[in-house]
């Protein structure tokens, strides 16, 4: 599936059961296709063979630069080893791959996404019951418990699934029956983060640029264009505040001229009050200027450096250096600094958390169509024939069906 985007989200897939291979891979074929990049390490090409780590434990140091793991837990624990290496993870304690991978990402606080297989649970009640009855002795509560579990369970996989729901902090857990309900939990999931995302950076920024506009109208002007200097603000923004600062030199002057006109009765007067009405006009001029630029995130209000430019690339953009793009006004007009589309008609966002129901990064595709006739981009809401999720639809047809709604209603 093609992206617009080179930006990739690791995820680590990891397991307790060997038999979920084929689980573990239509998973990570599925996250591929929304734009992710999936890292298991039954994969060809998974690095394990550091000289200095053991096999399992080579899964740590990639697992340390994903961003989210997903584990899944099924019946079997699988073989309990040591950790030589990482000891102030684990001490002399021996763990499975998997349950050594998820006390990693948990002390690490990683982001985890936990599914545990549904049928297990009704096990895993019955080994609380064991446990209360043994007094938390495992020896005791294993001896009691192993006879009357299924060969598929064991009492090792049942006291993980208790770390996992009673070790702070817990982490996102999910039960599921088969892999088409992972699939759609993880992409709910994933979007929801998304959503959640964007208003937390939206919320940040807001103070942000409130705390930056308080600052700088605490400044003169002098020490404003000095600021702008220093966050490599545009030529074009610390020119306007520059020439501000002589038209309002200059005003000063010229009334001051004006008050000694006045008091000497001078016929100069009418003179210095048209030039004082000339700069007021000028300094308005200027602020509209500032204002209307559509290539720099400053503007000048009230005589003040703003930030927050509502015509910044056509929106409430600003750019805090980096090259990363953030929106201060409507949610979602920006997606990790790409611009998104916005429908002429309805005034719907491409990219808005809130509506799309893709990856986080598979959302770049193009959804909206622009009219031949009247150039209007419209979205598929607004151009019901154009659905960019069916092939059928992304090829459109040559002549009249190729125009929106509107123009052909109006034959255009």
């Amino acid at each position: 599936m093609d992206t617009s985007s080179e930006y990739t989200f690791p995820i680590f897939i990891s397991s307790t059961d060997y038999n979920l291979k084929d689980l573990r891979a239509e998973l990570a074929r599925f996250l591929s296709e929304l734009g992710y990049r999936p890292i298991l390490s039954s994969a060809e090409g998974f690095p394990d063979s550091s000289p200095i780590l053991e096999p399992w434990e080579s899964c740590l140091r990639v697992l340390d630069k994903c961003f989210v793991m997903v584990l899944i837990i099924d019946g079997q624990y699988g073989t309990a080893l040591k950790w030589p290496n990482y000891l102030d993870y684990f001490e002399e304690e021996k763990f499975s791959p998997t349950h050594g991978e998820y006390i990693f990402a948990h002390k690490t606080r990683k982001r985890m996404l936990v599914f545990i297989r549904k049928s297990l649970m009704p096990h895993y009640q019955s080994y609380r019951v064991t446990m209360d009855n043994c007094k938390d002795d495992k020896v005791e509560a294993k001896k009691s418990l192993s006879p009357t579990l299924p060969s598929y369970v064991t009492f090792e996989t049942l006291d993980f699934i208790n770390k996992v729901k009673t070790t702070k902090p817990i982490p996102w857990i999910n039960e599921f029956d088969d892999i088409t309900s992972v699939k759609k939990e993880i992409q709910k999931k994933m979007m929801n983060e998304l959503a959640e995302l964007f208003l937390i950076k939206n919320k940040h920024f807001e103070t942000v640029i409130d705390s930056f506009n308080k600052v700088m109208d605490s400044l003169s002007l002098e020490e404003q264009r000095k600021a702008l200097g220093k966050i490599n603000a545009t030529k074009e923004i610390t020119d306007a505040v520059e020439k501000l600062e002589g038209f309002k030199n200059e005003l000063e002057e010229t009334k001051s001229e004006l008050e000694e006109a006045k008091t000497n009765n001078s016929k100069d007067k009418d003179k210095f009050e048209k030039k004082i009405s000339s700069l007021l006009k000028k300094i308005t001029e200027l602020e509209n200027e500032t204002l209307s630029s559509s290539s720099s995130q400053f503007f000048i209000k009230d005589g003040q450096v703003k930030i927050g430019n509502p015509n910044y690339l056509d929106s409430n953009f600003i750019n805090l250096g980096s090259g990363v793009t953030y929106n201060t006004g409507s949610l979602g007009s920006t997606v990790f600094g790409f611009n998104s589309k916005k429908c002429d008609s309805c005034g719907k966002l491409e990219n808005d958390p809130l509506r799309i129901n893709a990856s986080i990064v598979s959302v770049f595709g193009s959804q909206f169509n622009t009219c031949p006739s009247c150039k209007r981009l419209l979205c598929g809401d607004c151009w019901p024939k154009y659905n960019p999720l069916t092939t059928a639809n992304v090829v459109l047809t040559i002549g009249q069906n190729n125009k929106c709604p509107k123009c052909m209603k109006e034959g255009k």
